[in-house]
């Protein structure tokens, strides 16, 4: 991932950091271990996601598989959220057709996808869009079914101050209609408190769940894919694509590898690891 140019990080909700990306960044002085963190835990009313609830924190949202937490220094924890995109030029302010949140390049490299995605959640706002300098870009080893993944550190210099951003953006694969996923988990905190709020964000980090059949229907592409012709009489019959088998792996991955950064060591090799498939 290269430098992000700009981003507009007030007014929107974007999805994710993941535990390691934050825990590096800790000062040693403030960090304490994620487990040591007491959570209360907390479930959607819908049942669509659970996560923990650091003491003095508060949930601001918890719905369709998407839970949003703020604490009491500022800082702010997203988790969920899903950004869906047309492949086509970038421009900000501007909802893209068909129910989709924006138009943007699906070739454009993981630090572009997210400058667009955080400038078009300042534009929609209304508000200015801070400048957000990546300080860090790891791209994460993911099946294709995942499409790209990377994690990201930024420090953000805005009306409202010095902010540290911190999180993983997925951006899936193309569909047949022309449209893709974007998904994020993210936490901002001031400059000043990020530290010591890392290894808080940690812990809720690593207790975020999405039950297999809501996270199946979050990866799956929005175009829905084109009905299978039915083979002529007589004709010999392959095996079955598996469009489940395929959703069941995608989850599976997302979910090893994104949320719970398991160890190649121990991941299955349908997700790219050395261990056995189920």
């Amino acid at each position: 991932m290269q430098d992000c140019r700009k981003a507009g990080i007030p007014g929107i909700a974007v999805l994710a950091v993941l535990a390691a990306a934050l825990v590096q960044q800790a000062p040693a002085q403030a960090a304490k271990p994620a487990g040591s963190v007491q959570l209360t835990p907390y479930t959607a009313p819908d049942k669509s996601a659970s996560a923990g609830v650091p003491a003095g924190w508060q949930v601001s949202k918890g719905e369709e598989t998407v839970i949003q937490m703020t604490g009491p220094d500022g800082a702010t924890i997203f988790l969920g959220n899903t950004f869906i995109a047309r492949n086509a030029p970038f421009q900000a302010g501007q909802k893209g057709p068909g129910g989709t949140d924006l138009s943007m390049p699906y070739t454009a490299n993981l630090a572009q996808k997210l400058t667009m995605i955080l400038d078009q959640g300042a534009a929609v706002a209304g508000k200015p869009a801070p400048q957000i300098v990546l300080t860090s870009g790891v791209p994460m080893q993911v099946p294709a079914v995942l499409g790209q993944c990377g994690r990201f550190v930024a420090n953000v210099n805005g009306a409202q101050g010095a902010d540290k951003i911190m999180g993983a953006l997925c951006s899936l694969p193309l569909d047949s209609g022309g449209v893709f996923k974007n998904i994020m988990v993210l936490a901002q905190a001031p400059a000043a408190v990020a530290g010591q709020d890392a290894p808080i964000a940690a812990a809720v980090f690593a207790s975020y769940q999405v039950p297999s059949d809501m996270l199946a229907r979050k990866l799956a592409p929005f175009t829905p894919a084109p009905v299978a012709a039915v083979p002529a009489v007589g004709a010999p019959r392959g095996p079955a694509p598996g469009p489940a088998a395929q959703a069941d792996t995608s989850s599976e991955c997302f979910d090893l590898i994104v949320l719970r950064e398991t160890p190649a060591s121990q991941l299955p090799q349908k997700c790219g690891g050395k261990a056995p498939n189920n």
